[in-house]
């Protein structure tokens, strides 16, 4: 289940650093406590996207214009995000460094009935690697027509038993995406800023298209929870390279939650 949490912008211009995904996670961590619910206190499997709305960019980041801004969140637990609006509304304004906004509707996103193929684009970081205090680890980079960025990839992906009983997958990278930047000079992975219980560390995200291979519930999993490590820190986040014709977000909640 994926819903779009749209915000009113209270002050235009106002701006978040360029990846701000800590602070989204912070807020999200806040409103989990707040849910007061004992099952969902450690709870990780959920992800989010970054603000969007339109900005223009300094160097403090990123400025916002746009009269609204909107994140996407997803998880599979329907109950959980229900909990998640419920404690969002029930707030005044929202304090996201120095970006004010203000609950204003969530919309739901259409069901995808997917098959065992489906071609995604990267809409927060792929992370890969485990950071390390003190260590470079976390930001070596990884060619992704490598065996060893599949077999990483695997590794974050089946060390939850849930994803083990889901089956095996096939992972192709766009080659022509990748040569094209390539050749142009331009990158399709950068280091980002991480914290881990407050302590700060540096990984290597990925952003590109691929095509994935695997069962229907797979994909749906991946889909709704994040691909790669730190999903319910915002990296992670999929969505379709193609977009369903007639597909539209419908409202979910302006006042009450849908039963």
């Amino acid at each position: 289940m994926r819903v779009r949490l749209i915000f009113k912008n209270k002050e235009k211009g106002a701006n978040v650093p360029f990846h701000h995904q800590y602070y989204l996670f912070r807020f999200f961590k806040g409103l989990i406590k707040k849910c007061g619910r004992e099952e969902y206190a450690n709870f990780k499997h959920y992800n989010f996207s970054g603000l969007k709305g339109q900005t223009t960019v300094s160097k403090s980041g990123l400025h916002f214009y746009s009269s609204k801004i909107t994140v996407v969140f997803s998880c599979s637990d329907k109950n959980f995000i229900d909990s998640i609006i419920e404690v969002l509304f029930s707030l005044p304004e929202v304090k996201l460094n120095g970006l004010t906004i203000i609950p204003h509707e969530v919309e739901l996103e259409n069901h995808i009935e997917f098959g065992e193929e489906t071609k995604y684009i990267c809409i927060s970081p792929l992370i890969l690697l485990n950071p390390e205090f003190s260590s470079d680890i976390g930001k070596r980079f990884i060619h992704p027509e490598s065996d060893e960025f599949v077999n990483q990839l695997e590794s974050a992906l089946f060390s939850q038993e849930t994803l083990r009983e889901l089956g095996g997958f096939e992972f192709l990278p766009d080659k022509n995406y990748l040569k094209k930047l390539e050749d142009r000079g331009k990158k399709y992975s950068r280091v980002y800023p991480l914290f881990d219980q407050d302590v700060p560390y540096e990984v290597r995200g990925y952003t590109f298209p691929f095509t994935l291979k695997g069962s229907p519930e797979l994909h749906q999993y991946l889909f709704e929870n994040g691909l790669g490590l730190f999903n319910d820190k915002g990296f992670g986040m999929l969505d379709l390279a193609e977009v369903t014709p007639g597909s539209k977000t419908i409202p979910y909640f302006t006042g009450q939650l849908e039963n």
